[in-house]
């Protein structure tokens, strides 16, 4: 067992509060503000004045917490005082729930896994506003847990993604320096999965139909179901009869142990695609508390095979909700894109390894806003990279419903429209980190930062249109010392696709080395410094394994927007479930040769940064029609092979980035020029 404190991240991102987002950032923030986020509490009953995380009769797992995961880090982020108080009656009630032995949160509910997403949301709070109530209370729960969890482990959910907990016990351990949170960690490592071992011999290379009987799955399933709602029915009866509620009977730790065990759960949570996404993190957390030195390597493994097996052209891999394969037509679910991001930020951090931060940026530009309306009212399920019709029919998911890929409030099932909130604020983490010797610029996005450089706090700002367009510019804007100056160094992330830049320092360029993904200035800064680097954007195609090529523009992912007609399902807007059904042909393919021939608009982000109408990128190039390319399961069949077309053939149509689009196609069939 480890003896001593875990040493710092390489990397350490900056405390929720001290940056701030800026430009086309801040605006997107503002329109998660205005959206779901700011108003889900007011029409949504699992998350309204009943629920149990706020003492009421509601639901009382983990839908509650995931909300608040979001809604904090962006209230802090904007410093908006309607947000903080959303947050605070969740706060205060989560605080003054604890027992005298340390347990918290809904009395009639007492599985550890939506706990874990609380002590998180608390971290956070506790960053942004010191309130000095966290750090005991933090401690008197993980007390109770090391106390209780021999007798009563870690099951099911909370046994795939138990090591999430690491997060918040690192944070107290570095306040505290409690010896019993290692062995607490060690405890939680012996009772659940071994993901570093998984993902160093990952063996789901098919598809989770050949793993995971779907028949016994979904029968399996139903009973479940049923017996949720029966039990739903029984507690709304209790409370209008007036009864106390009480949680259902503890499992035994035998009968706890054997369920671990089952090769059929084993099997569900292995791969099912969010608990993956979240698994990401917790071999290189748990290096720091003394398991596998290795872990970081483990993960890297885990990564490349699931890319190799299961990878988007969209930084996701697959998961509806369940490992399904490589198609563009497969589904992505919200929760994987929220909790994959959220691990690469936390590996970013412990590794400083610069991959982490390209593949943030391939998901938060692309991936992310693309499972919503620009107005982040709506939010699907599941995405499809070739989605070229929204609507209520069945297809080649694993394990979701017909409704899975409507844009709505909480359409096939409600854990995206509790997690969705994260995403956005939590990528403040990535774009300013500290680390040994000054400050680290990984993530490109407009911001405003006050980092602490050996005890002197200094003022950065960052000016961009990123990832619209490749100028970044830096400013010392101030140091707090007497001489308004301080030697550091100052990281700046070379993306890999950059096939040259240009760096300038207070307007004269700059040669420097390259180290690692990182360009290193090190320099006696003064305020009023500036920094500039520019990028050159160019448009590249990228080969896919299964087939056909997708077309890239830095870190922007493209896609042929498709025109749809858009059917109200159920509600009212702006937040009703509703479908979008194509209005125009999209079977096109593209060709390499006509890449030459591309025109670029671009124009400010406006109000709505993803907006569909007026998106901040255009790239008008000549296509040709693929009628070829056929429907299947009401979703792009297989592309077509490579052809040939005459010149005549070619239409002049225009790709935005993929994240401003509800319907597109975004990986093309390949057609050449016929001579």
């Amino acid at each position: 067992m480890l003896k001593k404190l875990p040493p710092n991240f390489p990397l350490t991102p900056a405390p929720l509060g001290s940056v701030s987002p800026r430009g086309w950032l801040r605006r997107e923030f503002v329109v998660q503000k205005n959206g779901l986020t700011g108003h889900i509490d007011e029409i949504w009953e699992d998350l309204g004045p009943s629920s149990g995380w706020l003492g009421g009769t509601g639901e009382n797992w983990e839908r509650g917490p995931y909300y608040l995961d979001g809604l904090v880090p962006l209230a802090y982020a904007l410093n908006d005082d309607a947000l903080k108080a959303k947050a605070q009656p969740w706060i205060e009630w989560m605080l003054t729930s604890q027992r005298e032995d340390g347990f918290f949160g809904p009395r009639d509910n007492l599985d550890w896994w939506p706990r874990m997403v609380a002590l998180k949301v608390l971290t956070q709070y506790a960053e942004a506003t010191d309130d000095p109530r966290v750090i005991p209370f933090l401690d008197r729960y993980f007390r109770y847990q090391f106390q209780t969890m021999p007798a009563f482990p870690v099951s099911m959910w909370a046994a795939a993604r138990g090591q999430e907990q690491l997060l918040p016990m690192l944070w107290l351990y570095r306040k505290t320096g409690e010896p019993y949170l290692l062995e607490l960690a060690e405890l939680l490592r012996k009772q659940s999965y071994d993901w570093a071992g998984f993902f160093t011999h990952f063996p789901y290379e098919k598809t989770t139909h050949a793993y995971l009987n779907r028949p016994l799955f979904m029968t399996v399933k139903r009973i479940t179901l049923i017996q949720d709602w029966a039990a739903k029915r029984r507690k709304q009866e209790r409370v209008r009869l007036d009864q106390p509620l009480f949680p259902p009977k503890p499992k035994t730790k035998q009968e706890i142990e054997a369920g671990n065990a089952s090769p059929f759960l084993q099997a569900f949570h292995k791969t099912h695609a969010v608990n993956l996404a979240m698994a990401f993190k917790m071999p290189a957390l748990d290096a720091f508390f003394g398991g596998d030195a290795d872990g970081s390597a483990a993960v890297q493994a885990g990564l490349d095979a699931i890319d190799r097996y299961h990878g988007l052209a969209n930084g996701l891999f697959s998961g509806d909700e369940h490992l399904n394969g490589r198609s563009p037509a497969v589904g992505a679910e919200l929760c994987l894109a929220a909790e994959l991001l959220f691990s690469l930020q936390t590996l970013l951090a412990a590794t400083g390894d610069a991959r982490y931060a390209e593949r943030i940026e391939q998901i938060a530009y692309n991936a992310w806003p693309a499972t919503f309306t620009p107005d982040m009212c709506a939010h699907q399920y599941v995405q499809q990279v070739n989605q070229v019709e929204v609507s209520r029919k069945k297809r080649g998911w694993y394990d979701a419903y017909s409704e899975a890929n409507l844009f709505g409030l909480a359409p096939n099932f409600g854990c995206c429209a509790a997690n969705m909130h994260q995403g956005w604020p939590k990528l403040l983490g990535a774009l300013v980190m500290r680390h040994a010797d000054g400050i680290a610029l990984p993530v490109y996005a407009p911001c405003t930062a006050a980092v602490d450089v050996r005890g002197t706090t200094v003022h950065i700002s960052e000016e961009t249109n990123y990832p619209f367009d490749g100028g970044i510019q830096i400013k010392i804007e101030k140091i707090e010392n007497d001489d308004n100056q301080l030697e550091f160094t100052l990281r700046l992330r070379l993306p890999s696709w950059a096939e040259e830049y240009s760096l300038s320092y207070n307007g004269k360029q700059v040669s420097i080395a390259l180290e690692n993904g990182y360009l290193i200035l090190k320099k006696a800064f003064s305020a009023g410094d500036q920094i500039t680097l520019s990028l050159p954007l160019r448009l590249k195609l990228v080969p896919e394994a299964t087939g056909g090529v997708t077309v890239h523009y830095g870190a922007l992912l493209l896609a042929l927007p498709i025109a749809a007609e858009q059917r109200i399902v159920r509600g009212t807007m702006p937040f009703a479930d509703r479908e979008f059904l194509p209005c125009e042909e999209w079977r096109f393919a593209v060709a390499e040769e006509r890449l030459a021939q591309a025109k670029i608009t671009r124009r400010e982000p406006g109000e709505l940064p993803f907006d569909d109408t007026n998106p901040p990128l255009a790239i008008h190039l000549p296509l040709v029609p693929a009628p070829q390319w056929r429907m299947r399961q009401n979703s792009t069949g297989d592309l077509p092979e490579p052809f040939a077309a005459k010149t005549e053939n070619y239409v002049q149509k225009t790709l935005i980035p993929y994240g401003c689009t509800q319907l597109r196609i975004a990986q093309f069939p390949i057609a050449t020029l016929e001579e």
